[in-house]
């Protein structure tokens, strides 16, 4: 069985979904699964995060010309999976690929969307190609949440759903606060304050280091958003108990996080975020906004974890986990005994490889690459994404338009 993903790529681009190939792709090669993966990237190869990683497993990463249309995108795309002759295919959230999809799916290829956020982009993608109106492109989709998830049955009660959160490994040790250990406070994750909030976490951090100065806190990753975080900080004069680390790659998370107490998110939605399964798999007590979708199925308040309603109820959930060490070995337990259960990375694969066995057994027929694509009108979110071919009168006017201002 060969299986073909789609992702984006750049330099620095570390994100839930890219750490979820990494792993997933090697351990399906490894259950006799063919994969490959066609990226748009948004750096030269030699600077991507993602492709160099994948490509040291064995696994085949192709790179779209960006400078295409649309169009000629979806058209590369088809070739490319008629080449590969391939058997099921993962658009992501890729949109020439879900236009491709439809195409595929013609031929008797299974297609999956996988919905990963619940933010507006991920609802427009549910607009333009999962509704019962516009799945013809689709044979399945998958939900990471049981939000998405409920999200799907609303606006599609035909289409054939699953819910597979992403995962993440669950080390055999965890997590320790013993007396003499220094208390450590730490968010993974991207660096920007869209959705992440990370200039309220930044800000809290600093405040709370204020009032604790026997307390680390750590902001570990990469995003537009770094100088804004490396600036509060310097407006706070540089507390000496905050670190704004940096990048960090995937290989290196579990031994920071095993090595931590409390992490921290406040985000304003997620899917199921896949740094909160990792700190909690390594036994790190959550203390995160409540928000609709992905954290109330990880964090149980006082369970599993911690909610705070923002940033002015972290220190009082910090100091309480501090001084209350049995509470947070509770906690810790809970934690990494729900991910071990209910989130790993090896219920991820088994529920993958049950996917992929649903879906196997189609009769494959030859892509129908069209000489010239219909595609439905682009969604406006998708405006910088979905960049159609214009007429060629459009173009020539353009073309002299540029010789006459030269």
């Amino acid at each position: 069985m060969k299986a073909v993903f789609c992702a984006y790529d750049g330099k620095d681009i570390i994100n839930g979904i890219n750490t979820w190939l990494i792993r997933l792709l090697p351990a399906l090669v490894k259950r006799d699964i063919e994969v490959s993966v066609i990226f748009i990237a948004w750096a030269a190869e030699k600077d991507c995060t993602t492709i160099p990683q994948l490509r040291a497993q064995g696994i085949k990463c192709t790179i779209i010309p960006t400078a295409h249309y649309t169009e000629k995108q979806v058209n590369w795309i088809l070739k490319y999976l008629q080449a590969e002759n391939a058997d099921l295919f993962i658009p992501g959230n890729m949109v020439p690929a879900l236009h491709a999809a439809k195409w595929v799916n013609d031929a008797g290829i299974s297609t999956v969307a996988v919905l990963h956020n619940d933010d507006a982009e991920y609802a427009a993608i549910i607009d333009q190609f999962v509704t019962e109106a516009n799945d013809t492109n689709l044979s399945a989709v998958v939900a990471v949440s049981e939000a998405l998830y409920k999200k799907v049955q609303e606006r599609n009660k035909k289409i054939k759903l699953y819910k597979i959160p992403c995962g993440a490994p669950v080390p055999k040790q965890k997590a320790v606060l013993k007396p003499d250990t220094t208390f450590k406070v730490v968010y993974v994750g991207r660096i920007v304050k869209e959705q992440k909030r990370i200039d309220e976490i930044a800000t809290c951090f600093c405040d709370c280091a204020q009032h604790l100065p026997d307390v680390v806190f750590y902001i570990y990753g990469s995003g537009p958003d770094a100088a804004l975080v490396n600036n509060i900080i310097k407006a706070h004069n540089n507390p000496e108990n905050v670190f704004f680390v940096g990048s960090i790659l995937p290989e290196d998370v579990q031994q920071v996080l095993l090595s931590s107490h409390v992490f921290v998110l406040m985000s304003d939605y997620e899917g199921i975020p896949v740094a909160l399964m990792e700190a909690m798999g390594c036994g790190v007590v959550p203390v995160c906004k409540l928000i609709n979708s992905g954290i109330p199925e990880l964090v149980h308040d006082g369970f599993t974890g911690l909610f705070t309603k923002g940033p002015e109820g972290l220190l009082s959930k910090i100091e309480y986990l501090k001084h209350n060490a049995d509470k947070w070995e509770e906690l810790s337990l809970n934690s990494q005994k729900l991910i071990t259960d209910q989130f790993s990375s090896d219920k991820n694969l088994a529920s993958w490889l049950e996917l992929f066995n649903d879906l196997a057994g189609w009769q494959k027929k030859t892509i129908a690459i069209p000489s010239r694509l219909n595609l439905p009108p682009a969604h406006p979110y998708f405006a910088g994404l979905d960049r159609r071919e214009p007429p060629l009168l459009v173009k020539a006017y353009k073309k002299l338009k540029r010789i006459l201002h030269n």
